[in-house]
Order: C-alpha cells, then structure tokens, then sequence
C-alpha cells in the first residue's frame, strides 16, 4: 500500500516520519519494543497470583500456561492503536469466567484462609474496566457496564468514583446523577444526595426523572422529620419549628413550572408526585403541611390536563399522555369523594377523544366488576354513568369513540350479570341511540354500517331485509369478513325467493371496492368461498367461484385488485380440487382440470412480466400439470404439457435467471422428499 509517509509524525517527537527507511523501521521498532516492554511487566506482576494458584492446586501447570497465554494475547490486543470496545469486553469476559472456575475450586478444596490469588481477579477487571473507560471516555455504554460491574461485584467504594468520574464526562447524563445519588442515600449521605441532584438538574433542568427522584427525597424526609416532632421524647414542642413539608411543596411547585412545556415530561412527575402523596399519606404522622399540598397537587392536575390548558404545545399532546393526565385526574378525584357522574361530565366536555374511549373502557371494567361507582348516598351504579356518558353530543362526532362507547355498552349488557333489568334497558336505549346517531353522521364507517345492519337485521326477526348498500370506504378485510357472513343468511333466504344471481355478485363487488387500498382481497374472498362450501357443498362452492370470477371481470378499472381476486379464487379452487381427485373417476377429474388451466391463462394474463408473483403462479401451474399427468394423458386432454409451460414461462417472465432458479429448488425438494 502506497500512503504518504510524510503526513505521519512521530508520536513523540511531532515530526515527520520522512526520510530514510531504516530512520523510520527504528522508530517503529522502538514502538513495537515498548508495547512489548509493556506486556510484558504487566504479565510479571501476575507471578505472585500464579504461584498461590499452583500452591493451592487450583490450576495446573497446563491450565496456568493457557491462561497466560489469552492474557499475553488479550494484552497485545488492548495495546494495538486500533483496540476496539469489544476488546476490552472480551477481555473482562474471559476473566470473569477464570474467577467462576476459580472460585469453584477452590471452595471443593476447601481452602477458608484468604490470599492473594483471591483479591487478583476482581482487581484484575477493574484495572481493564479502568483502562476502557480511560480511552472510551465517550462512549456511555463502557460507563454503564463498569458500573453494573460495580454493583454485581459488590465494589461499593470504586461504585462512588467511578459515578463522579463518569459524570465529570457525561454531565448530562441524567443516570449517572440518579444512580450516584441513590449511592449516597443508601450510604445515608441525605446532605450530599440533594447536592448531587442539584448539581444533575443545573445540566438537565427539563429532566422529569430528576425532579420526581428529588421530590420523593424531600417527600420522605419530611416524613421522617413530622414523625421525630409527633414522637412524645423526639423533638422540644416548645421551640419554633419550620414547616417540614415547605421544601417539598417549593419543589413540586418548581418542577411544574419548569416542566411545564412538555407535556410527556409534566404527565411523569406528577404521576410521580401523586404517588410520593400516596406513600406520604399512608404513615401514621401527617401534619397540615401535607394537607396543603395533597390540595396543591390536586389543583396542578386539575389545570394541566390536555383539553383544559390552551397552550399549543398540550394542544398536541399524543393520546397516551392525555389518557395518562386525565386518568391521574379522575382518580385522584375518586379518592378525594367526588363522584364518576362529575368526573364523566368534564370528560365528555373538555377531553380529547382517546380519553373519553379510555374512560368508556374503565366504566364497562367497572360494571362488570359489580362495584358501585360512587360511594355516597345518592348512588350510581356504572352502568347508569356510562349510558349517560353514551347520550353526550361529543361521543358521536368520532366514528372511533362511537364504536369504543357502543363495545362498552355491549360488554355491560353481555358481562354485568348483576345488572338489574332497568339498567339493561337502559344500555339497549342508550346503545340504539348512539348507533343512529354515530351511523347518520359516519355513513363512510365500515364498523358503523356493519352494526347498523346487525342491529337491523335482529330487529327484524326473520323478516327479509333489503341488501345494504354501504358507502363506507377504506373497510378492513375484517370488517367486510364479518359483513359478508351477516349478509349470508339474508342472501340464501333471497335465493329461496328467487331472487336473482346478480344481487349476490352486486353485493359482493361493493364489498371489494370498500376495501382500502392497502388492504388484499385474498381473506375477503376466502371466506367467501369458505361460507358457500359450508352452506351447499360443492355445488355451492362452484356458483360462489363463478360469482367472485363475474365480479373481477367488472373491476376493470382496478387491475391490481382484479389479479388479487381471481388469484384467490384460483387458490381456492386449487385446494378443493386436489381434495375431491380420490372422490372422482379420471375422466371427470381432467375435465376438471382442463377448466382449472383456462383460469390459469385467465390468471396469467393479468400480471405484468416484471411481476415476482408471476413466476410463483407459472410454477403453480407447471405442478398443477405435473400432478394431473398422474390421472391421464394430459396432452390428449387438451392441457399443455410441462415442457411447453416451461418454455412459455420463459418467455413470458421478466428475470429469467430468477425463474430457473425457483424451478431447480422446486425440483430439489422433490428430490429430497421422495417425489
């Protein structure tokens, strides 16, 4: 490799390494000499080690000169210029494995009295774990691996420096201030704690984790202050006290105001507030500080809720955070002895939508469950809160939170076995209702039109009801699934009324133009298929095929949609075929056959020659034919034969290398399996 020799310099002089070759080997040389030199006193300081580990008989002579040979190797590598951070890993790694191996040794030999070659190997990782973080100063992942071998290991002390020194390089890491932290909290450093958090927030002031772990600081020494002060012998009632709770409260109230711009950082510390009020209110000492601020806490949720605050940046807060808010709201209010009633009618007036979904889902949670909602003499039950809840003008405007109201609704009248039978009546009420409502407004809802008709055709108790025309759009495979299995009783009591084939083929093509456009055809038409073979048969099955090939043949202007269809149907075909060939003589069964090609043709012509899917269908047909063959001649049945089909699809494909290639593996694994 060629390079320019005289960009380089000297490491230690700073000049360049121009000049004469010997010049410039010597001083490679003396590199090389001095990483060796280097090596090789560190191997030295392990003789002492090795020597206790031969005279205890823990390792042999053999096993002793493995290991210095990994380390030699392990050495050279963290010596090389281009070390990485998997070497050092590696390298801690092979050690922590001698040290198990080690440590099971030598308690089989039960050796008690402690020597050197029983402090070695941990002192031995955390000189390389040293060394890592010495020269990946920046990489954080080093730092954190260090320190979770701290706290396995139990190096509680090297633990507390090795956090100071990480944070002297990742000030912002907002981590290493909390886990520092909690190091001088166990150590029952309270003072130095709070300096540390303190320091953490001057670089991360936005950090929800930091202010919520110094709340719950200030939180628990104020519990632990009140209860020295309630405490008969503790504390001198007579001298003037401060207020033990005024440190948490001036926190709480400047960590909102600081937070208060994110709402995913503000719905955090106060989840974290409500529950240091929790544990705070569960000790037995309490005290009018803490009264002040359970109603401070109460008022913060009761204004930074998305829906309540104008602010644009909680205008867009995501769904999850405003559930979040919202639900830390309610219950707080629950506990506080205000009643779902009051809680529903701000939701239904203020919140977003995905709130008032969530809350439908806790009050059907509720109904099953039997609980009484509220807890006071005017009582009422879920059920009645939720049919409330379901007459609000917001609830329709969304074809979602209509649909979440009108399933809670339905789970009460399924689930709540308790429910007397006014409230039943009500959920009926409430639940028609809302779908007239929700289904006048969405009339482009898939899972509203299929409601709709559900309702409607239980209502009508066997009556025939006329086809629905839906004009919802952009429906799921699921959604049209379920459709087309309401409809089909509907569409075999229309047959038996002589009703005529092309409203079956009707229906069924506005079902596939429902579909999005990301959405195949392929489940819809399945069940389809599935539905007329369960209901009559095969003869059934034959008429469904034909009316899913009629409905293609008028998606002309969908071609890809039209591919998708008859590709389905064929599939279909295919597996009932290869089903009834026992059940049926030859003749008939290449009779049969002979119409399945024609769909293959139909089929093929459909893709481009660019196509993959292509190719897996002209393999399709190339097997198709194959095990035809085995009921006759083919070719005097008026089918191709496989050596024609190969050669068409040759021509016909695009990526003709593509195409040999999935051949030759089919014919692999018809050689493997015994074919």
């Amino acid at each position: 490799l060629k390079f320019p020799v005289s960009s380089l310099r000297d490491r230690s002089q700073g000049q360049p390494l121009g000049g004469h070759p010997a010049a410039n080997s010597l001083r490679l040389g003396s590199q090389f000499a001095a990483m060796a030199e280097y090596v090789e006193k560190t191997m030295q300081e392990m003789v002492p080690e090795l020597d206790d580990l031969k005279r205890k008989s823990i390792f042999n002579e053999e096993e002793l000169r493995q290991i210095v040979k990994r380390r030699r190797d392990f050495e050279y590598g963290l010596q090389r210029n281009t070390s990485k951070h998997q070497d050092f890993l590696n390298y801690i790694r092979y050690e922590v494995a001698v040290e198990c191996l080690r440590s099971r040794r030598s308690k089989a030999l039960h050796w008690r009295r402690k020597t050197i070659s029983d402090f070695a190997g941990l002192r031995r990782m955390h000189i390389i774990f040293d060394r890592g973080v010495r020269k990946f100063k920046g990489d954080t992942r080093m730092w954190y691996q260090y320190v979770d071998f701290c706290l396995r290991s139990g190096s509680t002390k090297v633990l507390s420096r090795v956090l100071l020194r990480a944070l002297k390089f990742h000030p912002r890491e907002v981590h290493f201030w909390l886990l520092a932290a909690d190091r001088e909290l166990k150590c029952g450093h309270i003072k130095a704690a709070r300096t540390l958090l303190v320091r953490g927030l001057r670089f991360a002031p936005k950090s929800a984790k930091l202010w919520g772990e110094f709340l719950r600081l200030e939180v628990r020494v104020a519990c632990h202050l009140q209860a020295v002060r309630d405490s008969p012998e503790g504390f001198d009632k007579s001298a003037p006290s401060a207020n033990a709770w005024a440190p948490g409260r001036l926190l709480f109230r400047r960590g909102l105001k600081q937070l208060s711009n994110s709402p995913v950082a503000c719905a955090a510390f106060l989840a974290q507030a409500v529950q240091c009020l929790k544990e705070a209110q569960s000790e037995p000492s309490a005290g009018e500080g803490l009264k002040e601020w359970a109603a401070e806490i109460r008022t913060a949720l009761a204004q930074w809720r998305p829906g309540v605050v104008e602010d644009q940046e909680w205008s867009d807060a995501s769904d999850e955070t405003a559930v979040n808010i919202w639900e830390l709201w309610w219950n707080h209010e629950l506990v506080c002895g205000n009643p779902w009633s009051t809680v529903t009618d701000s939701a239904a007036t203020s919140a977003p939508l995905a709130v008032i979904r969530h809350l439908a889902s806790t009050l059907a949670a509720e109904a099953v469950k039997g609980a009484s909602v509220e807890e006071h003499t005017d009582v009422e039950t879920a059920v009645v809160v939720l049919t409330k809840l379901a007459g609000k003008p917001r609830v329709a405007v969304d074809a979602e939170t209509a649909v979440a109201l009108l399933e809670a609704l339905e789970r009460c009248s399924e689930e709540a076995s308790h429910a007397t039978k006014t409230d039943k009546r009500l959920v009926e009420t409430a639940s028609r209702a809302l779908l007239k409502r929700a289904a006048a407004e969405h009339p482009k809802s898939g899972r509203l039109a299929l409601l709709a008709w559900s309702a409607a055709a239980d209502k009508s108790k066997g009556s025939r009801l006329p086809l629905p025309t839906s004009k919802a759009q952009s429906m799921q495979s699921e959604e049209v699934v379920a459709m087309l299995l309401l409809v089909s009783p509907c569409l075999t009591q229309a047959e038996e009324c002589d009703v005529k084939v092309s409203e079956r083929q009707r229906y069924l093509e506005t079902a596939l133009r429902n579909l999005a456009p990301t959405v195949a055809p392929g489940p819809v038409v399945a069940a389809h298929l599935a539905e007329a073979l369960a209901r009559g048969g095969g003869e059934a099955f034959q008429e469904a095929c034909s009316d899913a090939r009629a409905v293609a043949g008028k998606m002309w202007d969908l071609p890809e949609r039209r591919a998708m269809v008859l590709a389905a149907v064929l599939d279909g075909e295919l597996r009932c075929w290869g089903m009834s060939t026992l059940a049926r003589s030859a003749p008939k069964a290449l009779r049969q056959a002979k119409v399945l090609t024609e769909h293959f043709e139909e089929l093929l012509g459909q893709f481009s020659d660019d196509d993959p899917e292509k190719e897996d269908w002209w393999i399709r047909y190339v097997q198709f034919v194959q095990g035809a063959s085995s009921l006759g001649d083919v070719v005097c049945g008026g089918m191709p034969s496989v050596t024609d089909l190969y050669w068409r699809a040759m021509r016909s494909v695009a990526d003709q290398a593509r195409y040999s290639e999935k051949v030759q593996r089919l014919l692999q694994l018809q050689c493997g399996g015994g074919v």
